[in-house]
């Protein structure tokens, strides 16, 4: 089992500024893989992680406000990013990562992200959507939105976790 730190982000809607203050916060942090949560909106959003993250390992799903899923799925390829429809399921040694969007309102989305850690199937479920960040732990099952990236309704943020453990860390930017 590796140790690693888990880069998380969502709502990215194109602030290239924001974009770019959080991916060199995760180098200095050395993230290992990043997981998005969708709404890059344009393709070029996703183009940009890809170039400056070449190194790791990213996946993603589409969010709501993901409008040219074609021309992102060859972004996606191109970089060699998973990028794929709510939800992925993604499988890190014997843990499994429940990773959405979001669905509806603000508070179905973190309803059914808490049903879904209640089913102890998953180690963690992340979620988007909300542009809020939440954090919670149910029958130790990490729950987890990153926030908003794109600063619209908030300061920009992200999170980091570690990984074996799922320690969280929510890191909020200028």
């Amino acid at each position: 089992m590796n140790l690693m730190i888990l880069g998380v982000i969502s709502d990215t809607h194109d602030n290239l500024i924001n974009l770019n203050k959080i991916i060199n916060e995760m180098k200095k942090y050395n993230v290992d893989m990043l997981i998005h949560l969708g709404d890059f909106v344009s393709p070029f959003t996703l183009k940009k992680i890809g170039e400056e993250l070449n190194n790791i390992k990213i996946y993603a799903v589409y969010g709501n406000n993901d409008g040219d899923k074609l021309y992102l799925k060859k972004i996606a390829n191109e970089y060699k990013i998973v990028l794929e429809e709510q939800p992925l399921i993604l499988k890190i040694d014997e843990h499994k990562l429940f990773i959405f969007h979001g669905y509806n309102s603000s508070e179905e989305t973190v309803e059914i992200a808490k049903s879904i850690a209640k089913s102890k199937i998953y180690s963690a479920v992340f979620f988007g959507h909300t542009h809020k960040p939440y954090l919670d732990f149910i029958n130790g099952i990490l729950i987890l939105n990153p926030g908003d990236a794109s600063g619209i309704l908030n300061r920009p943020t992200f999170a980091l976790i570690k990984y074996p453990s799922f320690s969280p860390k929510i890191i909020y930017m200028e």
